[in-house]
Parts: C-alpha cells; structure tokens; sequence
C-alpha cells in the first residue's frame, strides 16, 4: 500500500477502529474455528469436489455444432479482414489517416472539428429518432465545434488564448 495511503488521517482512524481491534478479536478466532472446521465437512468437500468437475457440455453435440459454426464465421471474418486490409492500404484514405500523425495544428484541429461535428449529427440524429434529444448537449457540441474550426483557420488566436497558456505551462 503507497505511502500517503497509509500515512492519512482516514487509514489511520480505520485501522485503529477496525482492522487492529478485529485482529485481536474472539469473534475472528471463532469464525476461523468455524471456517476450519465447515472445509474438513463433507458439504464442502462435495461442492469443491462439484465446482472443479470438467463440464458435460464440452461432449455435447450442440456445443460442438456451435463450435463449428464460430469456426467457419471466423475463417470468414479472417479473410474479410484481410481483403480489406488489402484493399485498404493502397487507399487516399489510408494515406491521410496515416498523414494525420505529421500534420500540423491546424489540420488535427480541424479534423478534431469535423469529428466532434459528426458526433453531434449522430447524437442529435438518434435523439429526434428515440424521442430523447437534449438540446443543451447539442448545442454545447456544435458550440465546441465552431470553436475548434474557428482555432484551425486562426491559429494566432489560439496561441494567444487563456486556455491554450494555461494548458502550455502545465
């Protein structure tokens, strides 16, 4: 346990009230008596002896026709992924993705922009479509939005920003 754990006024008062007294306690002895003496007893030994038991439903027919259909799924799955995998890497898409690590600012903040836009057109979307849409976030959301792309066309506004020195000098 860290130091400043055990060094607090709480873990201090818990342990003088609690853990010491219950250490030293008859009722701890007892229960370890009692403890002792229900693992030497036969409903113990039975329901160990239950729970470690291989299951019968390893050498079932259905369990193994399940296996079967997870193992063709998968095989298939597998070769989606690779096809696509394939398919994928000689994309513009790939290439910008993997462009976004050496971009500048600007460009992660307007992508940031662009993906908190969608999230909110996606959020709003499925808000009118269940009847449970809270203007308030939405509104928050497109809110950060337009301050994300107004900071990406602007990025000596940023720099200059409360925020943007406060989060620098930490």
């Amino acid at each position: 346990m860290p130091l400043f754990i055990k060094e607090s006024f709480i873990y201090k008062l818990f342990d003088k009230v609690l853990i010491k007294p219950y250490n030293n306690s008859l009722l701890k002895k007892n229960l370890e008596k009692i403890s002792n003496c229900f693992k030497q007893s036969f409903l113990y030994k039975a329901i160990e002896k239950y729970l470690d038991k291989k299951p019968y439903f390893l050498n079932s027919a259905i369990y193994r026709f399940i296996r079967k259909i997870v193992k063709v799924i998968d095989r298939i799955m597998d070769f989606l992924h690779k096809t696509i995998k394939k398919w994928l890497l000689g994309s513009n898409t790939f290439f910008e993705l993997r462009s976004v690590k050496y971009s500048t600012k600007e460009k992660n903040l307007l992508l940031i922009s662009i993906l908190i836009g969608a999230l909110n057109v996606a959020y709003t979307a499925t808000g009118i479509i269940l009847d449970t849409v809270n203007l308030y976030v939405s509104y928050g959301l497109l809110a950060i939005t337009i301050v994300f792309f107004l900071f990406s066309k602007n990025t000596n506004c940023f720099k200059q920003s409360f925020i943007y020195k406060i989060f620098k000098s930490w």
